[in-house]
């Protein structure tokens, strides 16, 4: 075996089935192996993943245990190959990424962690400025450019994250209480990982020729939206780094300054400018409100 790709799924049947029928384009000479988790268990999800059997190399789990790290842990021990390339369930593969993927590992044999191009599969609108971190994070854009290049392994995304099985050696597994959960969770699982990955040694690189794409879906062009993920995506910022700037109630002081800021931004931006604007303050506003939540929670 080659390379398994894993990735956890939850509900929404007709976008898996969008990404299954991409990975039923995949041409290649390498041995490969997929495997879906199922974190919902449901019987559609089953009925769904039953009828690609017959097309595709699945291994199919289900992780009754809620939270998508849980479900990639259930993973782990039953991946076949020394390459694993994680994934989300809304992520579309190039029909040449296994090939990418093996090659990139034995030209590069000295780099453990991998990472490529995320990019939208739709034409966005043009009130949201792509340009912006924020907004590349909400909607799981990430372009480094056309050349390779050596990367921190932090800077990794995981929608389009390729390791080697080496580094799960010594118990390492995903953190349970980051990453998608229910409504209200904590971003930044696959950060949590690398983060240690990164503290332990490990090097990382960016493969501009590893492609894949991200199915945008219509509710998450809106503002609400854009601006509940950047909350959450605070929440992580605050759960993997560290702060020790003097504190408030637990809080550092600087946080409740920058949200007070934040918040006057976003209400001049209401009042006086566009959308893209607009949406620009109100993601700054939320991340922010995330940290300071996380900050609390974690403080108590």
């Amino acid at each position: 075996m080659n390379l398994s790709i894993v990735f956890a799924t939850y509900k929404n049947e007709k976008i898996l089935q969008k990404s299954l029928e991409a990975y039923c384009l995949i041409e290649t000479k390498y041995q490969w192996e997929l495997i879906i988790i199922d974190n919902a268990c449901r019987q559609e999800t089953r009925e769904l993943i039953e009828r690609y059997k017959q097309y595709l190399p699945i291994v199919f789990l289900e992780q009754p245990i809620p939270g998508k790290n849980s479900a990639l842990n259930l993973a782990l021990p039953l991946i076949k190959s020394d390459l694993v390339l994680f994934t989300d369930n809304d992520i579309l593969p190039n029909d040449n990424l296994v090939t990418i993927c093996v090659e990139a590992a034995k030209n590069y044999s000295d780099v453990s962690i991998f990472s490529g191009q995320i990019l939208p599969d739709r034409e966005l609108p043009l009130w949201l400025d792509t340009t912006s971190h924020r907004i590349c994070s909400a909607l799981g854009i990430y372009n480094k450019g056309e050349q390779d290049k050596d990367i921190f392994p932090e800077d990794v995304w995981g929608g389009n994250m390729l390791v080697k099985k080496e580094v799960f050696t010594n118990g390492v597994m995903f953190n349970t209480s980051v990453g998608p959960n229910g409504k209200d969770y904590v971003m930044g699982s696959e950060t949590e990982l690398l983060k240690r990955l990164q503290a332990d040694g490990f090097k990382a690189m960016y493969l501009a020729s590893s492609k894949v794409y991200h199915q945008i879906r219509d509710e998450q062009l809106s503002l609400d939206w854009l601006s509940q993920r950047a909350l959450r995506s605070g929440k992580g910022s605050a759960f993997n780094n560290e702060d020790n700037a003097i504190k408030l109630c637990g809080v550092p002081r600087y946080l409740f300054k920058k949200l007070v800021i934040d918040y006057l931004c976003l209400l001049k931006a209401t009042i006086c400018s566009g959308k893209r604007l607009k949406c620009l303050t109100s993601m700054e506003y939320y991340f922010t409100k995330g940290k300071v939540q996380q900050v609390k929670q974690q403080s108590k």
